[in-house]
C-alpha cells in the first residue's frame, strides 16, 4: 500500500521522500489545482525525479497533477506542458479536464493517467467508467464510506487512491462554484477563495436569525485508527492533503502514517507524533463518513482556522504591564517564541501571539516567578500577553500554535541539484582528423530519439600525433562526462581516432560544450515542433455538422412538472426540449409525473430525462433499477452529469449507442476538447459552464455551434455536498422522520445571500438570485450559439413565476440588477 505525500515545493517533496513517502504528487506553475501554491519549475521537478529514481533498490514515483480546468485560449500551453513532463518520464498524470485526457489519449499516450477526486467518482459505475476509459487509478471522492470503497478495488487492474489525512472540502470536490460565482476565482482552476470558511447570519424558513457561523466550515480528515481497514479493503495508496502546507508539516505527517502503516510506533511515539501535527497545523480532526454515512459533527461552525496542540486552560488573569495569564502546562513543554492561541467566547478565530516573556512559578500560589526560557509539562507558568489582547476568561482553552521544539525535531538534506537531477542521456560518437573535430550526438528525451546531430570545429593548427594515442580515449571520457548545469549525462562516448591525434583537454572541453548546445538546440527545435504538430491538430477539429434554424432552439429543465401549467399550446411549442430532473422525484412517482409531463407535451419526443450529478445508492434510490425500467419503457433521451452514468446505463441494459444522450455542466466543458471527449463517447450536445468567463464562452459558442446548450437562467448550484447544514448547525442528525429542514438563508459579511436546500438528506447551495443573462443573449447569438437553455431547479417556484421569466427570456432585454455569477470578470462587456 502505497503512502503518498504531497509537495508543494521541492522542499516539502524531499522532506516527503525523507520521511517515509512511496510517492509524491505536485503542481506546476500553470494547471495546478492549488495556484497559490509555490509549484514547481520544470528543473524543480527534474530534481525531485532524480531523487525518487535514483534508488534502484527503493524507486519512489512522482505524480503530476495537471487537474484544473483548462479554458480554450490556453490549450497551446497545456500541450506544451504535456510534452515537457512526457520528455521528463513523469510516473503519472493526474487529471479532470476531459482536454487532457484527449490530448494524452491522442498523442503521448506513454503517460499513466490518474483519476482526479476533481472528477467526482463517487460510484462503482464512475470507477468502472474510468477503467474503461484508460485510467490506471481513481482518486475517490472524500465523501466515500469503507464499504463503497471497498466495491471500488474489486476492479481488476484499476488502481484507488483514498485521501486519509488533510483539510476538506464541503462541497464534492469539482462540484463547487462558490469561489467562481461569488468571487471571480474558480476551485476548479486553483483559485479558490474558500468561501466555505465564511461565517454567515443564518435565517431559518420564516426569517428568524437562527445562528451566526460558519456552518459549511470543515474538520480535517484524519483517518489513523482506518489504516487496517483501508488495507485489508484492497486500497492501493493513501493520500495526504496538502500542497500548500510547509515543509515540516509534510514531514511530520508523512513520518505518521509512515509508522501507522510500517507499525513501527514506539509506546507513547503515536500520541507526541500527533501532538506535532496539531502543533504544526490543524483543525480538529474527523472520519467524515468512512465508517457511517450520516455521521454528524463533522464540522467546525463556531471555530475557524487551525488549533493547535492544547497545552492548558487559563488559571488566572493577571493584569498589570504587561497583562499576564497563568496556567499549568499540560501534554507537552514550551519555550520562548512558541505560538500560543486562546479559544475566547465570541470570537470567530482564536487569539494568537507569541510567547515574548514566560515566568516559572515553583508552587501554584506563589506570586513571585522566575524568568524562563521553557517550561516542561505540569509547570505553573505565566506567559505575558500583547497589548491588545481581547478579554481573557478563566478557564480558556490555551493551544500551542506553533513550536520551536517540534521544529528542531524534523530536519531533512538539502539537495544539490547538480548532483539529483534527472538527465536525459546522449550518445556521443567523437571523430578526430588533423584539422577537424566531429561529434556526432544521439540524445533520447523520455520517448523521443532525435536524428543525429552533427558538431563540427575546425581547427586552426593541424593535431599532432599524441605519444600515447591509447590514452587520448580516456581523457575524452572523462572531459564529456563533465556535462555540468545541463540537463544530460553521457550515455557512451565512441572514440574514432584512426591517425593516433593528440588533442588537447581545452580542445575536447569546447567541442563537448559545443556538442551539448547543439543537442539542446536540436531537442529545444523538436519539442516546438511537436507541440505545433499537436496543436495544429487539436485546432482543426470540427464538430460534426448540424443545422442552425433561423430562431434560437430553447430547451428548459425542470424538477417539478407542473411548473409548465401555465404555459400555453404556444409557449409550449416554441420548447424544442424539456428536460426533466428525475432526481428530485422519489423513484415510484418518476413514471407519474413523466405521464404528465407527456400529456402537457403531446407526446415524448421532445421529453429528456436528467440524471443527478451526485448518484449513490443511498438506501432511496437503485439507479441501475429505474434507469432499466425507464429505458423499457421507451425513454431514450438522457442528460448525463458525471462518467458514471455510461455504466449505469450499461447495466440497465441500455447501451449509450442506442441513446439520445446529452451533458449538463458538471461535465466541465470549458474547452472544445474536453466537448470533443464527450462527443466521441456518444453523446451529441454539451453544457456550458456557468463558472467559466463570458469571453471563453464566446469562444466555444463560435466553435462548437449547435452542439452547446447555453444556460442563460438557473439557480446554479454553487455546492453540491454530502454535509448537511442543518446537521451542521446541531451537531446531530434528527433523522429523515423527524427532520424539518427544507431551507435556510445564508448572509455573509460581504452581504452574498445563499440558500441552503435539503435533498434527500445532502445540501444544496444557491445564491438567492438566480443567474440571469437577459439583454446579453443577442451576443451569444451572433457568435454562433443556435441553444438555449432556462433551468427551474431547486427552488420553490410558482407556475406564474415560471411562465413570466419564461416570457422575459425571450424578449433578451437586459436587467442591470440581475446576477451574472462573474462571468463577466476581466472583460469589457
Amino acid at each position: 500500500m502505497e503512502l503518498l505525500a504531497p509537495a508543494g515545493n521541492l522542499e516539502a517533496g524531499v522532506a516527503a521522500f525523507h520521511y517515509g513517502a512511496d510517492a509524491v504528487y505536485l503542481g506546476m506553475r500553470d494547471f495546478s489545482a492549488r495556484a497559490d501554491a509555490d509549484n514547481f519549475t520544470l528543473d524543480d521537478l527534474g530534481v525531485l525525479l532524480g531523487i525518487a529514481h535514483q534508488d534502484s533498490e527503493r524507486p519512489r514515483k512522482v505524480y503530476v497533477a495537471v487537474n484544473t480546468l483548462v479554458e480554450e485560449a490556453e490549450l497551446p500551453g497545456l500541450i506544451a506542458l504535456l510534452a515537457q513532463l512526457r520528455d521528463l518520464e513523469v510516473d503519472a498524470l493526474i487529471i479532470q479536464d476531459l482536454a487532457v485526457y484527449d490530448i494524452v489519449q491522442e498523442h503521448f499516450p506513454e503517460f499513466e493517467l490518474h483519476a482526479s477526486t476533481q472528477m467526482a467518482i463517487h460510484n462503482l459505475a464512475g470507477a468502472k467508467q474510468a477503467h474503461e476509459m484508460g485510467f490506471k487509478r481513481v482518486i475517490a471522492a472524500r465523501e466515500l464510506t469503507l464499504a463503497e470503497l471497498g466495491e471500488m478495488t474489486d476492479i481488476p487492474n484499476l488502481e484507488l487512491e483514498v485521501f486519509v489525512h488533510g483539510a476538506l472540502c464541503y462541497a464534492y470536490s469539482g462540484l463547487c462554484l462558490l469561489s467562481a460565482c461569488l468571487r471571480g476565482g474558480s476551485g476548479n482552476r486553483g483559485d479558490c477563495a474558500y468561501v466555505c470558511r465564511n461565517s454567515f447570519k443564518i435565517h431559518d424558513a420564516t426569517g428568524a436569525l437562527i445562528d451566526q457561523s460558519a456552518p459549511m466550515s470543515m474538520k480535517d480528515l484524519a483517518l489513523p485508527e482506518l489504516i487496517t481497514a483501508l488495507r485489508q479493503s484492497g486500497v492501493a495508496s493513501l493520500k495526504i492533503e496538502g500542497r500548500k502546507k510547509t515543509p515540516l508539516y509534510v514531514a511530520a505527517v508523512t513520518n505518521y502514517y509512515r509508522k501507522l502503516i510500517d507499525g513501527s510506533f514506539a509506546p507513547g511515539e503515536q500520541a507526541c507524533c500527533e501532538r506535532d501535527i496539531k502543533t504544526i497545523f490543524s483543525r480538529p480532526w474527523t472520519t467524515l463518513y468512512a465508517r457511517n454515512a450520516h455521521m454528524a459533527a463533522v464540522t467546525d461552525p463556531h471555530t475557524v482556522g487551525p488549533r493547535g496542540a492544547e497545552v492548558g486552560t487559563v488559571a488566572a488573569f493577571c493584569p498589570g504591564e504587561p497583562d499576564r495569564i497563568r496556567f499549568v502546562v499540560k501534554n507537552q513543554g514550551i519555550e520562548r517564541h512558541d505560538g500560543l492561541q486562546i479559544e475566547v467566547p465570541e470570537r470567530e478565530k482564536p487569539f494568537g501571539f507569541g510567547i515574548d516573556d514566560l515566568r516559572i512559578f515553583s508552587q501554584r500560589s506563589n506570586e513571585s516567578g522566575v524568568a524562563a526560557f521553557s517550561a516542561e509539562p505540569e509547570s505553573t507558568v505565566e506567559v505575558a500577553l500583547p497589548p491588545e489582547h481581547p478579554p481573557i476568561p478563566v478557564g480558556a482553552r490555551i493551544s500551542c500554535s506553533s513550536s520551536q521544539a517540534v521544529k528542531r525535531s524534523y530536519d531533512w538534506p538539502t539537495p544539490r541539484p547538480s548532483l539529483c537531477r534527472s538527465r536525459y542521456p546522449v550518445y556521443f560518437e567523437l571523430q578526430i582528423s588533423p584539422r577537424e573535430l566531429v561529434v556526432i550526438s544521439q540524445p533520447c528525451a523520455g520517448p523521443r530519439e532525435l536524428t543525429d546531430i552533427r558538431t563540427n570545429m575546425i581547427l586552426d593548427e593541424p593535431l599532432a600525433p599524441a605519444r600515447q594515442p591509447e590514452k587520448i580515449a580516456d581523457t575524452a571520457q572523462s572531459c564529456f562526462a563533465k556535462l555540468g548545469d545541463t540537463t544530460f549525462t553521457l550515455a557512451d562516448l565512441r572514440v574514432s581516432n584512426p591517425d593516433g591525434l593528440f588533442v588537447p583537454t581545452s580542445l575536447l572541453n569546447e567541442i563537448r560544450r559545443r556538442a551539448a548546445q547543439d543537442v539542446q538546440d536540436a531537442l529545444d527545435k523538436d519539442l516546438r515542433e511537436l507541440t505545433d504538430t499537436v496543436t495544429e491538430a487539436v485546432d482543426s477539429w470540427q464538430p460534426p455538422e448540424t443545422t442552425t434554424g433561423a430562431a434560437p432552439a430553447w430547451a428548459i429543465k425542470i424538477d417539478r412538472v407542473f411548473f409548465l401549467n401555465l404555459f400555453s399550446d404556444k409557449d409550449l411549442a416554441r420548447l424544442d426540449e424539456v428536460i426533466f430532473a428525475i432526481g428530485r422525484t422519489p423513484a415510484n412517482d418518476v413514471p407519474d409525473a413523466l405521464a404528465e409531463l407527456e400529456r402537457q407535451l403531446g407526446g415524448r419526443n421532445r421529453i429528456r430525462l436528467a440524471l443527478p450529478a451526485i448518484s449513490r445508492d443511498n438506501g432511496s434510490t437503485n439507479w441501475v433499477a429505474l434507469i432499466a425500467n425507464l429505458f423499457r419503457s421507451g425513454w431514450r433521451r438522457w442528460e448525463l452529469s458525471n462518467i458514471g452514468a455510461w455504466q449505469l446505463f450499461s447495466e440497465a441494459g441500455a447501451s449509450p449507442r442506442n441513446l439520445n444522450l446529452s451533458a449538463d455542466w458538471p461535465m466541465h466543458v470549458c474547452n472544445h476538447l474536453a466537448a470533443k471527449t464527450l462527443l466521441d463517447l456518444n453523446l451529441r450536445r454539451v453544457t456550458l459552464s456557468p463558472e467559466d468567463r463570458w469571453d471563453n464562452w464566446l469562444a466555444l459558442v463560435k466553435k462548437l455551434g449547435p452542439c452547446v446548450d447555453v444556460p442563460v437562467y438557473q439557480d446554479t448550484p454553487l455546492a453540491l455536498s454530502a454535509t448537511c447544514v442543518m446537521n451542521s448547525l446541531k451537531g446531530f442528525c434528527p433523522g429523515k422522520k423527524n427532520c424539518d429542514f427544507t431551507t435556510l438563508s445564508l448572509t455573509s459579511r460581504r452581504d452574498e445571500k445563499l440558500v441552503a436546500i435539503n435533498d434527500h438528506c445532502q445540501s444544496v447551495i444557491i445564491s438567492e438570485r438566480p443567474l440571469d443573462l437577459s439583454g446579453h443573449l443577442h451576443e451569444l447569438r451572433r457568435q454562433g450559439a443556435g441553444r438555449f437553455r432556462a433551468d427551474f431547479l431547486w427552488r420553490d417556484y410558482a407556475p406564474t413565476a415560471v411562465l413570466d421569466i419564461w416570457r422575459k427570456l425571450q424578449l433578451d432585454e437586459a436587467d442591470s440588477n440581475a446576477w451574472t455569477a462573474n462571468l463577466f470578470r476581466d472583460t469589457n462587456a
